[in-house]
This record gives C-alpha cells, sequence and structure tokens, in this order.
C-alpha cells in the first residue's frame, strides 16, 4: 500500500447550518455534505473581503491555486468520508443478517476512515452493528464515533419561517427551513492540495472570515457560523488502483471523457446553479447564474495511468446585460486511487 498526506481543515459550527440545494424557494431539506465547488466560491469572496481585490483578481487564478475535497462530517478525530456510488466490495454476513444487508448498505452514507481504508484497499470487512451510529447513517470503530451512544453526529430542525412582499401588497407565504445541528464535538472537514504555503495561508485566512461570516443559508441572521482547527490526514491507498474515486464534484473538460471510460464508471450527477454571491455587486444578488451538470462525490472512474482526473473552473456569468462580473464555479477533481473487486469476488 501507499500513503497519501493532506492537510485538513475542520469546521466546529457554533451556529445551526443549512445548505441548500439549489432549489429556487425549497429550504425544507438540508445537504448534509458541503460541496467543495460552493466552499470554494464562499473562500473566493471572503479572499477578495480580506486580502483585496487587488491580491484577488476577479480571474479564475484563485480558483486554480488549490484543490479541495468536499466537506464532509467529523466526529472528534474521526473522519468520515463518502460510501462510493459502485459496488466496491460484495455484501458479507456477520451480525447483520442477510435479508437485512441491502436495507442497510442503501441508508448507510459515510464511513469512517478504517472501514473507508479497508473498502478502498480490498481487505474484506465485515460491517458490524455495534459500529453503526444510532440513525444507521455513519459506520465506525473509532472510540470518538461510540463515546456518541445514542446522541447523532447532526440532529435536523425543520423551522417554519415566513416571507413578506416588499410592497406589503400581497399576502405573507410561508416557507420551511432545514437546520442541522452538529453535535458537542462535531463538525465537517475538508482536504487541501497544495504546494504553496502563501496559497495555504490564504486560504486559512479566507475560511477564518468565512467562519465569523457563516456559510449557507441565512448567514444574516448568524446561522452557519464556525470556528477553525488544523489536522493532518493520511490515507492508505492501493499500490496498483483499478478505479479513482471523487471526494469532490467533477466538472470534466470534454477530452476527458469517452463512451468507454463512462461505461466502466459508476456515478452520480448533480445541477450547480443558484443566487450570485458578490459583496463587490450587491445590485447581482437577485440574479441566477446559469447551470451546470457535475459528477457528485463517491463517483467512481477507471485508473488511468499518467492520465488523473483534471476538471475545470467554469464561468457560469448569466446571459444578460446587467451582471458584468464572472461567476466561477470550482469543478476541478479531487480524486484518490482505489481498488474495486471484480462482480465475481
Amino acid at each position: 500500500m501507499a500513503e497519501l498526506t493532506y492537510r485538513v481543515l475542520k469546521m466546529h459550527f457554533r451556529s445551526p447550518l443549512h445548505l441548500s440545494k439549489g432549489k429556487t424557494d425549497d429550504y425544507g431539506e438540508s445537504e448534509e455534505v458541503l460541496h467543495a465547488d460552493t466552499l470554494k466560491s464562499a473562500l473566493f469572496v471572503c479572499a477578495r473581503q480580506v486580502l483585496g481585490a487587488e491580491s484577488v483578481s476577479d480571474t479564475d487564478a484563485f480558483f486554480k491555486k488549490f484543490r479541495i475535497s468536499s466537506a464532509f462530517p467529523f466526529v472528534g478525530n474521526e473522519l468520515f468520508f463518502p460510501k462510493p456510488q459502485a459496488r466496491v466490495q460484495p455484501f458479507r454476513d456477520d451480525e447483520i443478517i442477510q435479508e437485512r444487508q441491502a436495507k442497510k448498505h442503501k441508508k448507510l452514507a459515510f464511513l469512517g476512515q478504517s472501514y473507508f481504508e479497508d473498502l478502498i484497499n480490498e481487505r474484506k470487512r465485515h460491517l458490524r452493528a455495534a459500529d453503526f451510529t444510532a440513525d444507521g447513517r455513519f459506520v465506525s470503530d473509532h472510540t470518538d464515533v461510540r463515546t456518541l451512544g445514542e446522541t447523532p453526529v447532526f440532529a435536523t430542525d425543520v423551522q417554519q419561517r415566513v416571507t413578506i412582499p416588499a410592497n406589503y401588497e400581497e399576502d405573507p407565504l410561508p416557507y420551511y427551513v432545514d437546520r442541522l445541528y452538529f453535535s458537542e464535538t462535531a463538525g465537517l472537514w475538508f482536504a487541501f492540495s497544495s504546494h504553496d504555503e502563501t496559497v495555504y495561508a490564504d486560504v486559512r485566512a479566507a475560511l477564518k472570515c468565512l467562519g465569523d461570516n457563516g456559510v449557507g443559508t441565512d448567514r444574516s441572521v448568524g446561522n452557519g457560523q464556525f470556528e477553525v482547527s488544523e489536522a493532518t490526514l493520511t490515507l492508505a491507498v492501493p499500490d496498483q488502483p483499478t478505479h479513482q474515486l471523487l471526494l469532490s464534484l467533477w466538472c470534466p473538460e470534454q477530452t476527458e471523457l469517452d463512451a468507454d471510460f463512462l461505461g466502466q464508471s459508476a456515478y452520480g450527477l448533480v445541477k450547480r446553479g443558484g443566487y450570485i454571491a458578490s459583496p463587490d455587486r450587491p445590485e447581482h444578488l437577485t440574479y441566477r447564474k446559469k447551470s451546470i451538470y457535475m459528477f457528485t462525490e463517491g463517483s467512481v472512474f477507471p485508473h488511468r495511468p499518467g492520465k488523473p482526473l483534471l476538471g475545470k473552473v467554469a464561468d457560469l456569468q448569466p446571459d444578460t446585460p446587467e451582471v458584468t462580473q464572472h461567476v466561477w464555479r470550482d469543478g476541478l477533481a479531487f480524486a484518490i486511487p482505489i481498488t474495486v473487486s471484480p462482480p465475481d469476488a
């Protein structure tokens, strides 16, 4: 086996969090992952605030200086990873009876590091019932997770809100916001990749600013605020991988795709868009970006020696003369090598 080492930045939330799915006026269900493109766009905005527009220009240069994974849950020193889209290993019998295997696997969303490393390195392992959290969404053998007991990694609460029309001539419209409340030792983490120490310092400063401003929906009322801590991830990966797994969204260049490549892949697609966020141009906040489809975290693609997953930074500037700024969306891949068992293994 080989090892990959990354810097890790952790977000310890001190207020509830809502991560929008990008659907207009639909806040009834929050995402559980802070996607890399959303996070990097938020860091770009904060970097311009902290470092100045002269240092962080309105080009895609900031986005291309580093890569980040999406932000996944953590508990204490345990980092959770997304369940792969592909069946990396066959079901195994142990404490979970056979007829409940499919249901248990379907509900499972996040794997602790030791489970994840065993999975991607073809080390066959039983799923132990005692290692599942009470909600069945997480599996881990780490003591920091076991000490939670019946306490969830995060709890959700749906709050009713009311929209009052600006002209006061229409009736107020109720809507609902689903908010995440992380347990005391839990939050979100993401991996950072760049060899430039200056870039890391700039991102670290931007992340601190983002923690003060808040991330997600309802930042104006204090939601999504967090403290930052740093850690290191050392991940065991196969020496001779057969596939690669996304820990971020990915917007590939057309030259990176072909029918044979996709035919050997297992992936999800998500539509990315939403409203423009621009402290420089508040008049643009009511405009929606163009939309683009990206491959999701956990997607599995064939390993091609010498051809890593790259991706691009897309400009989603809307086709309207009122919006003159670029609207960058990060689609650079953050992928790791894995090994997938053949179907009859």
